[in-house]
C-alpha cells in the first residue's frame, strides 16, 4: 500500500506540482502580478471546483460516445494542454502578449489540475475503500504513503524550479521553455494512449521495449513519463507524433520570419 500510494502520487499528483514550477518560470516577469493572495485563492477554488465537478460527472461522462466518453473527453483536454503550451512556447520573450500568456498559463494549470486531480481522487478513494474493507492496519500505511508522497512532490517541484531558474540564467535561456514543451508532449502521449484504448486510433506494434532498463511503472519511470512523456513500448504512431509535435514548434520558434508574421511584427 505504501509503494502504491507513492506511485499514485507520481503518476497523477506530481504533474500538478511540476506545472506550477514550469508556469511560474515562464511568467517570471509577471509573477508578482499573478502570485497574489487574492489570485491564489480564486485559482485554487476554481481548480478544486473543476476537480469536484469532473469527478462527480465521471460516470455520466463515461456513457457518452458509446461508452468512450471519459477517454475522449480526457484526450481532448490533454490535446488542449499541448497546444496551449506550444503557444506559450512560441510567445517566449514576447512582452506585448502578457495577458495572452497569463490566460494560456491559467488554462494549462486548470486542465492539468482538473484532469490529473480527478484521476487522483478516483484512485485514492478506491484505495481508501479497499483499505478500510481489508484491514485497518493498511490505513496507517496509506497515511504514511500520502505524507511521504506529498513531501517528494513538493521537494521535487521546488528543486526543479531553482534548477531550471539557474539553467535559464547560466546555461540556456530557454531551458524551462523546452521542458514545458516536453511536459506538454507527455500530456499529448497520454491522449494517444487513451484514444488507442477505445479504438479511436489504430493500435500498432511496439518498436522496442525498454522495460528491462526503465520500467514504466517504477518511480523513475513515472517521473520520466511526467517530464518527457516516456513510454517503454512506443508504437510507430506515438514515435512519429512525438517527434513531429516537438520538431514543428521548435522550427517555428527559430524561424524569425515566421515569428514576425505570426505576431504582427515589422521586419
Amino acid at each position: 500500500m505504501l509503494i502504491n500510494t507513492v506511485l499514485l502520487f507520481l503518476q497523477s499528483a506530481l504533474p500538478m506540482f511540476i506545472i506550477i514550477s514550469l508556469l511560474l518560470l515562464r511568467l517570471t516577469a509577471e509573477s508578482k502580478s499573478i502570485v497574489t493572495p487574492k489570485n491564489l485563492i480564486g485559482i485554487t477554488c476554481l481548480a478544486i471546483t473543476l476537480v469536484f465537478l469532473l469527478n462527480q460527472t465521471m460516470e455520466k461522462t463515461s456513457q457518452l460516445f458509446e461508452g468512450k466518453g471519459t477517454e475522449i473527453v480526457f484526450s481532448f483536454g490533454f490535446i488542449i494542454i499541448y497546444f496551449c503550451s506550444v503557444f506559450l512556447f512560441l510567445l517566449n520573450n514576447k512582452d506585448r502578449f502578457i495577458k495572452v500568456k497569463q490566460a494560456l498559463a491559467l488554462v494549462i494549470f486548470l486542465l492539468v489540475f482538473s484532469l490529473n486531480g480527478s484521476h487522483f481522487m478516483l484512485y485514492l478513494s478506491s484505495y481508501w475503500t479497499q483499505t478500510l474493507q481489508v484491514e485497518s492496519a493498511g490505513l496507517e500505511s496509506l497515511f504514511i504513503g500520502i505524507i511521504l508522497a506529498v513531501g517528494i512532490c513538493v521537494s521535487f517541484a521546488i528543486l526543479l524550479y531553482f534548477l531550471l531558474r539557474y539553467s535559464d540564467l547560466n546555461i540556456h535561456p530557454k531551458t524551462s521553455c523546452y521542458l514545458l514543451l516536453f511536459f506538454a508532449l507527455g500530456q499529448l502521449m497520454q491522449s494517444i494512449l487513451l484514444l488507442q484504448q477505445v479504438d479511436v486510433l489504430p493500435l500498432s506494434y511496439s518498436l522496442w521495449n525498454s522495460s528491462n532498463f526503465i520500467a514504466e511503472n517504477s518511480e523513475f519511470g513515472q517521473l520520466l513519463s511526467v517530464l518527457f512523456g516516456y513510454e517503454a513500448t512506443p508504437s510507430f504512431m506515438q514515435l512519429i507524433t512525438y517527434l513531429t509535435a516537438f520538431i514543428v514548434p521548435v522550427l517555428m520558434s527559430n524561424n524569425r520570419h515566421f515569428v514576425r508574421i505570426a505576431f504582427g511584427e515589422k521586419s
